[in-house]
């Protein structure tokens, strides 16, 4: 249904900025720093206590990450100490932080790297498998991107998963299911599932007959017809702003 081609750049400007982007990522202390960050905004002090390391350290780790463009840093103060409340430079998460990086490593898995870059490669597949460790999303998995339930992780196997709505009263389906807050009003409830998705030798979804539809990569799908999806696909359930966009993660299977 969709043309999964692309073309691989030959600018080394382009693989250098892969390069660079890994390494940013490639240290359990910068993903461990990520992970305290998507909590609440800290400053270097509040860091160091994390990653149990020296003030200088931390401070490396932190203008990696800047330059990569994973966190952002704003005046803030501090929390009060013995002398008093002091301005400091309070580090956070960019705006769609974590969900730029699964949908980067995702994005990167898809462009064929020559064998001369086979080390890039392998490190794609290293740092990609421990973003998964590290977050909690390994194996195949739904990654919520939207609404009051986002970060919401949907573990998935082999066999039918069903979507839909939380609707008090409705009759469950018999395959399991992950329900949606009642808030996701544009997504069917769980007594006729939005959607199905179908695991075994590969990854189909299915739409149900909903009447705000299901989207793969932008594209609608047509009811009670399976289309096979990837890893790093956005699947996209009703529309407007009370829609449910997820993206499929199957870290560690490249």
């Amino acid at each position: 249904m969709t043309d999964r081609t692309i073309q691989a750049s030959h600018d080394p400007g382009y693989l250098a900025e892969i390069s660079e982007y890994l390494n940013a990522l490639a240290s359990p202390t910068r993903l461990k720093i990520l992970t305290a960050l998507e909590n609440r905004p800290m400053d270097l002090k509040e860091i160091t206590a994390v990653t149990k390391t020296s003030y200088e350290n931390s401070r490396k780790h932190m203008d990696k990450l800047l330059l990569a463009g994973l966190v952002r840093k704003e005046a803030g103060l501090s929390s009060e100490t013995m002398t008093g409340i002091h301005p400091v430079w309070k580090y956070s998460i960019a705006r769609g932080g974590m969900e730029a990086i699964i949908t980067n490593l995702s994005m990167f898995s898809k462009v064929p790297l020559s064998v001369s870059r086979s080390d890039l490669a392998d490190r794609l597949r290293e740092v990609k498998t421990r973003v998964g460790e590290e977050t909690g999303k390994r194996g195949a998995c739904l990654y919520l991107a939207s609404g009051v339930q986002e970060g919401t992780i949907v573990p998935l196997d082999t066999g039918t998963t069903s979507i839909g709505r939380a609707d008090p009263g409705a009759t469950r389906p018999h395959d399991p299911c992950f329900e949606l807050s009642p808030e996701y009003k544009s997504v069917s409830r769980v007594s006729r599932p939005h959607c199905r998705l179908h695991g075994g030798t590969c990854w189909e979804i299915e739409d149900c007959g909903s009447t705000s539809g299901t989207f793969l990569n932008m594209n609608p799908l047509s009811a009670g017809k399976r289309y096979e999806f990837h890893d790093g696909d956005t699947i996209i359930l009703g529309t407007g702003n009370l829609l449910a966009r997820f993206i499929f993660l199957e870290n560690g299977a490249d």
